[in-house]
């Protein structure tokens, strides 16, 4: 896929039109539009001036500004995306996900409460064949019911802590450019199709970036989502958590 510089370049060849001819009439630094196509944008000073410089460069070559634009934020994105992929290259590799330890921790707790289930059930069975009369025998009975109840509610809120979470399931209406991340992992990269689908849990946040905002519709957790922008619309970093979960859907029960 072509990049934006070299896309730039092959529409102004294509009107016969020299670098020379919009550095005079934009009055653009000839050095920042020979930059701008050959995508060394870090020459160029700074994100809100090389807008302005695509702007205009597109405007002289009667481009559509906003695709332009679109295909330039694409661009940066994906550079981005590269950037980090190589920065996670060069740090060790955790041997366990952050994710599966957790899981892992609540099995541990799980099964130390069952050995302690276990042993405090023998200890009692041994004080009953110990114990001569029956009224001895009541308040073991109880004991045991009290502590198999408090058991049963420990694991009960431990799974209802595994279960909570955000279950993100997106629909695609038309193409569409998007990067998801799930609690800091990039799950989802690429252009999506019209009737592809998508679902993404996470347990703290979500976070997406789309390059046509009205090109899906989606639910949170079952519930209809609120559109995330007009079609063709670029959207950064929008940012799903449990506690903002509301924020994006018509109707929480």
């Amino acid at each position: 896929m072509a990049s934006l510089g070299q896309e730039l370049k092959r529409e102004r060849e294509l009107r016969g039109i020299s670098l020379k001819e919009i550095a005079d009439s934009t009055k653009i630094s000839l050095r920042f539009l020979r930059a701008l196509e050959d995508d060394q944008l870090d020459m160029l000073p700074g994100k809100f001036f090389t807008k302005g410089i695509i702007r205009s460069y597109a405007n002289y070559l009667g481009l559509e500004e906003e695709t332009v634009l679109n295909k330039y934020y694409e661009d940066s994105l994906l550079k981005e995306e590269a950037d980090e992929t190589e920065k996670k290259k060069e740090k060790p590799l955790k041997l366990i996900p952050k994710d599966v330890r957790k899981l892992l921790q609540y099995i541990i707790l799980i099964v130390i409460l069952i050995l302690i289930a276990l042993s405090l059930s023998l200890f009692l069975t041994k004080k009953e064949q110990k114990s001569i009369l029956d009224q001895t025998r009541v308040p073991t009975l109880q004991q045991r019911e009290k502590f198999t109840s408090t058991f049963l509610n420990d694991i009960d809120q431990q799974a209802s802590k595994i279960e909570k979470g955000i279950l993100l399931e997106i629909s695609f209406l038309d193409k569409t450019w998007i990067q998801v991340y799930a609690d800091g992992r990039l799950t989802l990269n690429g252009i999506k199709n019209s009737g592809q689908k998508a679902a993404i849990r996470a347990s703290k946040e979500i976070i997406l970036h789309l390059g046509n905002a009205g090109g899906l519709t989606y639910t949170i957790n079952h519930h209809q989502g609120k559109p995330f922008g007009r079609p063709g619309a670029v959207v950064k970093n929008i940012k799903i958590t449990p506690d903002n979960i509301k924020q994006f859907i018509f109707k929480a029960k």
